[in-house]
């Protein structure tokens, strides 16, 4: 199956932007470190997200190529070989810091999620205040409540016609002992 061609244009929905920066993002830095390996340059790339957090990849390092670019000329330049030894422990330890840091997004995700149910949780049980919800929360805390409501009143309808029918097996099991007893005899 072939890649379709994306269209370069501003993507609307945030969540495909972040997916696609993400992914973009680890594309470019490893174009960044191949054009480094394969021609032998110096290579540091930086992004800022739209939130304003920085993302950098150097090779050999951040710091080495950035005190070269800012001392042009003054022969702080290693030569290839030098920096060869190392090339491929940094190029490791880049990948591992930004696997990292993705992780470490992916939780913080999760914890904000956890602590928005867990906050939701303690307004149900009156463990918090209603006072200082926004218009907003209220009335998602109101959906909440309605749709919780609305599933209790399904799961006792159905422990009703459960417990219904217990007793009405029950009662039939009764009248069925009460009968008397009559010998089958079926034949031919």
């Amino acid at each position: 199956m072939s890649q379709r061609k994306i269209k370069m244009k501003f993507m609307e929905n945030k969540s495909s932007r972040l997916v696609t920066f993400s992914k973009r993002k680890s594309g470019l830095f490893k174009k960044a470190m191949e054009l480094s390996i394969l021609c032998g340059v110096e290579v540091v790339v930086l992004l800022f997200s739209v939130g304003g957090k920085a993302y950098s990849f150097g090779h050999p390092s951040i710091e080495a190529v950035t005190k070269k670019f800012i001392h042009q000329g003054e022969g702080s330049q290693m030569s290839h070989g030098e920096s060869s030894n190392d090339d491929d422990n940094i190029v490791k330890l880049s990948q591992q810091l930004q696997d990292l840091k993705d992780q470490i997004q992916v939780e913080k995700d999760k914890k904000k999620d956890l602590d928005k149910a867990l906050s939701k949780y303690e307004f149900i049980n009156g463990k918090l205040p209603i006072d200082n919800l926004s218009l907003e929360e209220l009335v998602e805390f109101k959906a909440s409540l309605l749709s919780l409501k609305d599933n209790l009143a399904v799961k006792e309808n159905e422990m009703e016609v459960a417990s219904s029918l217990i007793l009405l097996n029950d009662e039939i099991c009764e009248q069925l002992t009460r009968l008397p007893y009559q010998k089958f005899e079926g034949g031919r």
